[in-house]
């Protein structure tokens, strides 16, 4: 029943790859000042190290297209680029052939030229590809290749909502699911979390401000108590 108290917990932890980054870094800086028992500095260059490869491999991912996710849009500036779009397209071909064909304007904006640009995350895939489709199967050539151009941007917001939908999974990847780096890193942090404890044993308290659990996504309350955001990386003395 006690051999959960000798696992690396951080190969446990539930985190994105941001975060798990972010974390390490805090414990980096944490064991730099040379106020910092030796036994723990010298932890300091595997933990780098480990860092170093994980980022690495941070940011060389890349998208089911290929691309770098580093590159990829967000799905606010994807919306911005198509709303905008929208609306070159509604001043220059759309409002001029309303005037006379006032009946078709029912045809692209149910629900006004707002309804488009200002509709809810959870609507504007349904009121965008409507709306394109509309320009896609019109008569007017000008108006179809408005609907091509159109298209192109819808695409690269929906790929954006994918995008950002993946990246919430993510947060709740264990450590294990990010890929050996991860592990290797878990490793070393786990190396300074037993040094820190051999350390500080007389004053265990002392032990975790090498961590900064705030950086990551909070544990089930009813189990473990609400955390105080860390303090800055100041280590305290042997």
């Amino acid at each position: 029943m006690y051999d959960e108290r000798y696992d690396n917990h951080f190969r446990r932890l539930q985190a994105s790859r941001d975060a798990l980054a972010a974390f390490a870094d805090f414990t980096l800086e944490a064991l730099r000042p040379a106020s910092v028992t030796k036994l723990l500095r010298d932890e300091r260059p595997a933990l780098q190290a480990a860092l170093e490869a994980f980022r690495s491999s941070l940011s060389g991912r890349t998208s089911g297209s290929g691309r770098r996710q580093s590159g990829t849009q967000t799905e606010d500036q994807a919306f911005e680029s198509l709303k905008k779009l929208v609306q070159a397209t509604n001043k220059r071909l759309l409002q001029p052939r309303f005037y006379d064909h006032p009946t078709e304007q029912a045809l692209f904006y149910p629900d006004k030229l707002s309804g488009l640009t200002q509709a809810s995350k959870a609507r504007r895939l349904t009121r965008y590809t409507a709306y394109v489709e509309q320009l896609e199967k019109h008569d007017d050539a000008t108006l179809q290749a408005a609907g091509a151009q159109t298209r192109v941007l819808l695409t690269a917001y929906t790929d954006a909502t994918a995008t950002k939908n993946q990246g919430s999974k993510a947060v709740k990847d264990t450590i294990s699911a990010l890929g050996p780096d991860a592990l290797v890193l878990a490793d070393a942090l786990w190396a300074v979390h037993c040094a820190a404890l051999y350390v500080h044993r007389q004053e265990r308290a002392k032990a975790p401000t090498y961590f900064d659990y705030s950086k990551l996504p909070q544990r089930n309350t009813q189990r473990v108590g609400q955390r105080k955001p860390a303090a800055s990386p100041v280590a305290p003395t042997a």
